[in-house]
């Protein structure tokens, strides 16, 4: 077991939640587990036993000293230090596997309140940063566990991992990942620029936030089929993501909807209405690197078409936008190549990285982070009982940020995450909205062809 660097985006949430003490993301996923009611020790042992073959999941914070020495002939430096995540041998299950009671409520609303609470408490960084909580007293049937991971060890491609390691059954069928990015063209730099000089002009603020976002995260979930998201996506010749933000500009639109009414004002030319903005993260994660429990993404700002009151033209809308977005097959190559070069990273100061860290929560920039982790191909169990569904829990930059969505896929089933700042009035009518939406764009699909 050999210790590795932090690569710049471990760096980068590092130093935000080491500048701003308090603050923090933390990243997740609720299991519904089959089969008969699973106790502690039954879950300590099979977590125990994946832990002899699962070195990422040992990696804790280690502080590396360099020696003095000569650089580049300008004489002695002083000792530098480095940050390295390394592997332990030594790390007490029972630190990381817990049992956590959900508190009463009807329905689901005593396991969403559980989670929000559990959300205020950071993942340690002093230990191997993730929990694993077997939730007790809920109304579901079979067993709840709640994954949770501090967002500087783990992206949305790392949470997948390490839930395979923990409870991947079989050989792992990952989603393919590139062996390499090309080296960046002079046309991947000017696509970047012009990007960043699009971001520049605000998104629109709508009144339907509240004011500035406050108080913790509140979690809220819907479940389709994922069958009928591939439906849509090939009647209307778009992507399952394309249908995903597209109902997610209807929900947002119907849930804020007096504010996208335009009065009527004759002899007036028609401006159109500034929209709202979505981060969407993209991976840069290679092959080779498929296996490492770290960050390997980026994120572009795509206008969410709000504004347009017929959905079939919001969907082709949002499906242009992302297409432009892919044309040329630059997107991500320029962070990429920077990104391999990690060793630079500890240079740059705290302040920086921690800028760099909480683009998506400059609410004058981007209105909420949209993310879709895709679809985890392949089937987890824990001691034996089937998983049969996966919640995604997204972060939110609490304090700052209104509103984070994701769309993950597990089985047969895609589940979309509103992780909303409580601040937000009638953040939980989300969910439904969005699953309304695809039910619109369903029906403009017609029939399933025979």
């Amino acid at each position: 077991m050999h210790d590795r660097s932090l690569t710049i985006g471990d760096h980068a949430f590092l130093a935000f939640t080491r500048r701003f003490p308090g603050e923090f993301l933390d990243i997740g996923a609720l299991l519904h587990v089959g089969g008969p009611p699973l106790d502690l020790s039954a879950l300590r042992a099979h977590v125990a036993d994946r832990l002899r073959t699962a070195p990422p999941l040992t990696e804790r914070l280690h502080t590396v000293a360099s020696p003095p020495g000569d650089q580049h002939g300008r004489g002695p430096r002083a000792e530098q230090t480095s940050l390295r995540w390394a592997p332990r041998g030594d790390v007490n299950v029972d630190d990381h596997v817990v049992v956590t009671a959900v508190r009463e409520g009807t329905g689901g609303d005593g396991l969403r309140r559980t989670i929000d609470r559990l959300a205020t408490q950071p993942v340690d960084l002093g230990r191997p940063p993730w929990m694993l909580h077997l939730l007790r007293g809920h109304s579901a049937d079979g067993t709840l566990l709640l994954y949770r991971a501090s967002h500087a060890h783990q992206d949305g491609g790392a949470l997948y991992r390490a839930l395979h390691l923990l409870f991947g059954e079989g050989d792992e069928t990952g989603a393919a990942l590139p062996q390499a990015f090309p080296a960046p063209r002079p046309g991947d730099y000017l696509r970047l620029a012009g990007r960043n000089l699009q971001g520049l002009a605000p998104t629109r603020a709508l009144a339907a936030w509240g004011g500035p976002a406050s108080g913790p995260a509140r979690h809220t979930w819907a479940t389709t089929d994922l069958d009928a998201l591939r439906q849509i996506a090939r009647r209307h010749a778009v992507t399952v993501n394309d249908v995903y933000l597209a109902a997610l500009a209807g929900a947002l639109r119907q849930w804020s909807l007096p504010e996208w009414h335009r009065p009527h004002r004759p002899h007036r030319p028609h401006r159109p209405r500034r929209p709202i903005h979505a981060l969407m993260p993209i991976s840069i994660r290679t092959s080779a690197e498929q296996e490492l429990l770290s960050n390997f993404t980026t994120g572009v700002r795509i206008a969410l078409p709000c504004g347009e009151p017929d959905p079939g033209r919001r969907l082709a809308r949002v499906a242009a936008r992302t297409r432009r977005l892919k044309r040329g097959g630059g997107l991500g190559v320029v962070e990429r190549h920077h990104l391999a070069l990690a060793e630079l990273s500890p240079r740059a100061s705290p302040r920086f990285l921690a800028h760099a860290a909480s683009s998506g929560s400059r609410t004058r920039e981007v209105a909420l982070v949209a993310s879709n982790l895709g679809h985890l191909r392949h089937r987890l169990a824990v001691a034996g009982r089937p998983v049969t569904g996966l919640v995604g829990m997204p972060p939110l930059f609490v304090g700052r940020q209104h509103l984070s969505v994701a769309l993950f896929g597990y089985g047969e089933h895609a589940h979309v995450t509103f992780t909303a700042s409580a601040s937000v009035p009638g953040h939980e009518a989300l969910a439904d909205l969005w699953l309304a939406e695809v039910g619109v764009l369903a029906e403009l699909a017609g029939p399933r062809p025979r």
